[in-house]
């Protein structure tokens, strides 16, 4: 059997990730700050050798999966199931917003993720039932190489769950800062 290596990264910095906004579905662009750190993951993976390259189909995780490959000369595919969780209601939302209709939900998503579906938007099990199946179909398209995924912070979560064989309440454990590997 061949070993294909993953790179799972987070999209660099938006408006939103600063200041607090749940983005889920929404495809809102890197700010500058996004800009530059995703110049700067390029630059820190430069020297590792990357055969293919993945990423959501929204904007900052491609502009960020792009910074990495452009100079490679690697086209990135879009990978829907990579997209951030939907958070529903909640999207565009600061946490006071949200708490202020519904603070029971907030106060499960902080203390028991996994039991939570955000008003019209998901749970962590469909995001991570996606995520996996999304993987798996770039693993038997790369088998033996190293391939590039840009995805999202709840995404790469789950992921991270799955790969360390972790239940979905240990969700919170994971940090993922914009352009984490």
């Amino acid at each position: 059997m061949t070993t294909t290596t993953i790179i799972l990264v987070r999209h660099g910095e938006t408006d939103w990730n600063r200041e607090g906004r749940y983005q889920g579905k929404l495809d809102i662009p890197l700010n500058e700050n996004g800009r530059e750190q995703a110049r700067r993951l390029a630059l820190g993976l430069a020297t590792l050798k990357l055969d293919a390259a993945y990423s959501s189909q929204l904007g900052r995780a491609v502009e960020t999966a792009n910074a990495v490959c452009n100079e490679r000369g690697l086209e990135v595919a879009k990978e829907p199931g990579f997209a951030e969780i939907n958070h529903g209601q909640w999207e565009g939302k600061l946490s006071v917003e949200v708490e202020k209709t519904w603070p029971n939900e907030l106060d499960a998503w902080r203390n028991f993720p996994h039991t939570v579906r955000m008003p019209d938007g998901e749970m962590l099990a469909d995001v991570q039932a996606r995520a996996i199946a999304a993987l798996m179909r770039v693993v038997e398209t790369n088998a033996g190489k190293t391939v590039l995924v840009a995805a999202h912070d709840a995404t790469n979560k789950t992921l991270l769950c799955w790969a360390s064989e972790a239940p979905l309440s240990s969700f919170w454990r994971f940090k993922q800062d914009p352009t984490a590997v």
